[in-house]
């Protein structure tokens, strides 16, 4: 597995290409402002075929490019139910004044605790994981021992909950039931920020300690 990290926007939110490099298939998580042209240009020099969008959740900067790369890959998008709204109006959800217009996205795959969604030889096993956002979701593939965790943890912090849908109580319950009980080796790449291990986060994550 290859993962690239594409880092875009206004608030240096970064979004991946996950490559399985014995298929060449791929999928992206995440998508922000302005990063389809970065993602395209590896898609096309690496011979790339994409399987899937896959949302950790629906903040604008994380949407921003989501229908564009839609469009341009014939990918399907998948998202958990209760983050849907964001994606079909995400200008009425921005909550500041933006300079610019997010497209909608429409006919996306819900996902749940459970969901597997296969790429290549590899797979993601989908967690809910809210409080960040109410369909905020983890991607997990086992093998490998990596968690695309989008805002829910970052390294030595957490997402923020002062955002519409957000709550402490929930996200904590969400990153000490479901996240840290994997193993410590597993690598956490998040929304923002230098990549972490769960282990990383018991020892030294202020609000987990």
């Amino acid at each position: 597995m290859e993962i690239i990290e594409i880092e875009a926007g206004p608030v240096a939110t970064i979004g991946y290409l996950v490559i399985d490099t014995d298929t060449r298939h791929a999928v992206i998580i995440d998508t922000p402002l302005e990063s389809t042209t970065y993602f395209n240009s590896l898609i096309e020099e690496k011979q790339l075929k994409i399987d899937g969008i896959l949302l950790t959740h629906t903040h604008w900067d994380h949407i921003a490019d989501c229908n564009k790369l839609a469009r341009l890959t014939k990918a399907p998008v998948y998202a958990h139910e209760d983050d849907l709204y964001r994606l079909t109006e995400p200008m009425k959800h921005t909550i500041i004044p933006l300079p610019f217009k997010i497209e909608a996205v429409e006919n996306v795959v819900t996902v749940s605790t459970g969901s597997k969604i296969a790429f290549g030889d590899s797979e993601f096993t989908v967690y809910h994981t809210p409080g960040h956002t109410e369909g905020g979701v983890c991607y997990v593939n086992h093998s490998e021992g990596v968690i695309f965790a989008g805002d829910t943890l970052f390294n030595e912090s957490i997402g923020r909950v002062d955002l519409p849908g957000g709550s402490m109580s929930i996200l904590l319950d969400s990153i000490n039931n479901v996240l840290m009980p994997l193993p410590d080796k597993f690598r956490v790449y998040s929304g923002h920020g230098p990549a972490t291990t769960i282990g990383w986060e018991k020892k030294h994550n202020p609000f987990l300690v």
